[in-house]
C-alpha cells in the first residue's frame, strides 16, 4: 500500500505498517525526554507501544480469520497510528456470519485480557489498579487495561465500531439489512451527538469520538444503501451501445486509424452481430512497427476477455472490474454484441445513483 512499510504475511494475510508511526515513536521518545526519562525507560515505553499495536494487530486478525470462514479474503491489514484496519473483500450479508465476523475481534481482547490476568495472578501483582495511568510502566497490568479498552471502545454500537455491526447484524434478523443499517445509523449518530456534547465542558477527546462516530454511522448507511440499489441494476442497465467496433475482415492499418480517431485503446472484433473478441492499442503498434500494418488483424485478437451476461447484477460487475485490467467488457446474449461497458459510463451511473434521494422501504 501506498506510505506503507510491508511487514509480513502471517496466516497469508499482508500487513503494512503507515509511516506515520515515525511520528508516533518521536512523540512517544519527546515525552519520555520532558519527563526525564532516560534511554531505558524510552526504550521500555517504545518495546510497549509494540506490544500494544500487537494486541491491535491480533484483533483485526480476529476480524479476517473469522471472515475466511465464510470465504472470504483479506485483501491486507493496514496498522496506523489510531488503530488497524482490515480490509475485508466485502461484510458478510448473513446476519450470523455478521455477528461472527464483528464479534471475532473484540473477542480475541477479551482473550488476551483474561491471559494477561491469569499471568498477573501467577506472577503475584495482587493489587491491580485498572483505571490508572497507562505509562508501559507495568507491562502486564497496563497490556490488561488497553486490551479491556479495546474491548469497551468496540463494544460501542455505533459504525464504524464493531459493536455498530454486530447491532446491524441482530436488527437484520428482524428486518431487511438495509432498514436494519439505517437503524443502527441513527442510534450510533445519537450516540455521537452525546458524545459531542458531553466532550463539549468535559472532555476534548469525547468531542473527537463523537465527530468520529457521526460522520461513519452516516457514511455506513449511504454505502449499504449503494449496495442494496446495486442489487436492482444490471448489465444490460449501464451497458453503451455506443462504442467503435471493427469487422474481423480489417487491417492493422484500418484498426489503428480507428484508435486514434476516437482514442480508444481497444476495439471490439465483431463477425456481423457475432462478438470474436478485441484487439488491444499495444498489439496493433506492435504490428505496425514490424511492418505488418497490411496484416488481418484476425492474427491479434484476444478471444479470453472478460464478458458479462445482460441480467448479472452490478455489484457482480464492479467486482470483476475491480480485479480485470480490461479497459472494456462486451455484455454478449447467446454469442451477439448486446453493448459494452467501461469503467467511465459505469462511473456515471454511480454517481448518479448516489445523487439520488435514496428511500428505504
Amino acid at each position: 500500500m501506498k506510505w506503507s512499510l510491508y511487514i509480513g504475511k502471517p496466516a497469508g494475510i499482508k500487513v503494512f505498517i503507515h509511516w506515520t508511526f515515525i511520528l508516533l515513536v518521536i512523540w512517544l521518545s519527546w515525552m519520555h525526554l520532558q519527563l526525564g526519562h532516560g534511554l531505558f525507560e524510552i526504550i521500555t515505553g517504545l518495546f510497549f507501544l509494540v506490544l500494544l499495536f500487537a494486541c491491535v494487530t491480533l484483533h483485526e486478525f480476529g476480524h479476517a480469520l473469522a471472515a475466511r470462514q465464510y470465504g472470504i479474503d483479506t485483501q491486507d491489514i493496514n496498522l496506523l497510528p489510531i488503530g488497524g484496519v482490515a480490509r475485508l473483500e466485502r461484510m458478510p450479508e448473513d446476519p450470523r456470519q455478521e455477528l461472527v465476523v464483528a464479534a471475532a475481534g473484540p473477542a480475541v481482547n477479551v482473550v488476551i485480557a483474561i491471559v494477561l490476568f491469569l499471568l498477573i495472578i501467577v506472577t503475584g501483582q495482587s493489587q491491580l489498579d485498572i483505571s490508572h495511568h497507562v505509562t508501559g510502566s507495568n507491562f502486564l497490568s497496563d497490556l490488561l487495561a488497553i486490551n479491556i479498552i479495546l474491548v469497551l471502545f468496540n463494544l460501542i454500537p455505533a459504525f464504524p465500531m464493531d459493536g455498530g455491526r454486530m447491532l446491524r447484524a441482530l436488527l437484520a434478523f428482524k428486518m431487511k439489512r438495509a432498514k436494519a443499517t439505517q437503524v443502527a445509523a441513527s442510534v450510533g449518530q445519537l450516540l455521537a451527538i452525546g458524545f459531542i456534547l458531553f466532550g463539549l465542558f468535559y472532555n476534548p477527546f469525547l468531542l473527537f469520538i463523537g465527530v468520529f462516530v457521526f460522520l461513519g454511522a452516516g457514511a455506513e448507511s449511504r454505502q449499504v444503501s449503494m449496495a442494496e440499489s446495486m442489487k436492482l441494476i444490471s448489465a444490460k442497465d449501464v451497458m453503451t451501445g455506443n462504442f467503435q467496433s471493427i469487422s474481423l475482415s480489417a487491417t492493422v492499418a484500418q484498426a489503428t486509424s480507428l484508435m486514434l480517431e476516437n482514442q480508444s485503446s481497444e476495439l471490439v472484433v465483431t463477425n456481423g452481430d457475432q462478438f470474436v473478441g478485441i484487439v488491444s492499442f499495444r498489439f496493433v503498434i506492435q504490428a505496425i512497427q514490424e511492418g505488418k500494418s497490411e496484416q488481418p488483424i484476425i492474427d491479434l485478437i484476444q478471444e479470453d476477455v472478460k464478458t458479462f451476461e445482460p441480467n448479472l447484477v452490478l455489484a457482480d460487475v464492479i467486482d470483476v472490474l475491480r480485479l480485470e485490467n480490461q479497459t472494456l467488457y462486451p455484455v454478449i446474449e447467446n454469442g451477439k454484441l448486446k453493448g459494452i461497458i467501461t469503467h467511465s459510463n459505469l462511473n456515471k451511473i454511480l454517481l448518479d445513483k448516489q445523487a439520488a434521494p435514496q428511500n428505504q422501504d
